[in-house]
């Protein structure tokens, strides 16, 4: 028994025995507290529950009657469930995030690698075929950091036809999704947050972030919906767009493609 377990014994004994001699809100806190406690020292719950058995057998030891026996054993469960309840919620809320630190430390991870992937000189993104792979694999990391129901990337290309790319499960109705996230992000051309475009497909609205020229002329779009079990948060929609911004940095670094490109082009 380390140190931390002898402690928190210690302190749960005098303030169960305070309890016991009043069981007023202060010495009920205590219980709460306690709880609390058990978490920040990583205790577990087999030593919160041995704490608890060690100071109750103590004093019904001591119990004269069985009166006293039945107000200790009730007082006991009342004190037990004051520090369950702290326990219980502060280490969902710890558990949850250490979670949400490992995710945001994963997606950091995983947003450098794509970031190492669209800097690479061999992408030519001048053919055709090249922007597809690119767009592809824009899409697919999108889904997986966000963990999106599906992703889509256009690019415009002047008078040709756009180069679509999409991941997960596709909606029907994803060229309306394009072309009213388009039309959503040419309203306002500085805008630089998501928009939110309405999808009959499914419940939740599409998120869009606008692929920009150097000059910030939009040339396409980046657009997602979340899967049912979970919604987009503030941080899977920061993702967007930087996403967002380094697939336009990297088109444009690559070969100045938009800028050689004709304007125009439409779905």
């Amino acid at each position: 028994m380390n140190a931390t377990t002898v402690a928190f014994q210690n302190a749960y004994a005098r303030a169960f025995r305070a309890f016991l001699a009043d069981d007023a809100e202060p010495n009920r806190h205590a219980a709460y507290e306690l709880g609390r406690d058990a978490v920040g020292g990583s205790l577990g719950l087999l030593d919160l529950a041995h704490a608890h058995h060690e100071v109750l057998l103590a004093e019904l030891v001591k119990a004269d009657s069985a009166g006293d026996v039945r107000r200790i054993t009730l007082a006991g469960d009342e004190f037990l469930l004051e520090a369950l309840s702290a326990y219980e919620m502060v280490r969902r809320g710890f558990t949850e995030a250490r979670e949400a630190v490992a995710s945001e430390r994963r997606q950091g991870r995983m947003l450098r690698q794509l970031s190492t992937m669209l800097a690479d000189a061999s992408l030519a993104v001048h053919a055709q075929s090249s922007l597809e792979e690119v767009l592809q694999l824009v899409v697919e990391q999108a889904v997986e950091l966000t963990d999106a129901g599906w992703c889509t990337a256009c690019v415009t290309n002047g008078s040709a036809d756009p180069t679509i790319a999409c991941a997960g499960a596709t909606p029907p109705t994803i060229d309306d999704v394009v072309r009213k996230a388009l039309a959503a992000i040419a309203v306002d051309t500085t805008r630089t947050e998501v928009v939110r475009v309405a999808n009959p497909s499914v419940p939740s609205e599409a998120a869009a972030v606008a692929l920009t020229a150097l000059d910030g002329e939009p040339i396409g779009v980046l657009a997602a919906t979340p899967s049912p079990a979970r919604p987009f948060t503030a941080l899977d929609e920061a993702v967007l767009v930087h996403i967002g911004q380094m697939t336009s940095a990297a088109l444009e670094r690559a070969t100045g493609y938009y800028h050689r490109a004709p304007r125009g082009g439409r779905l």
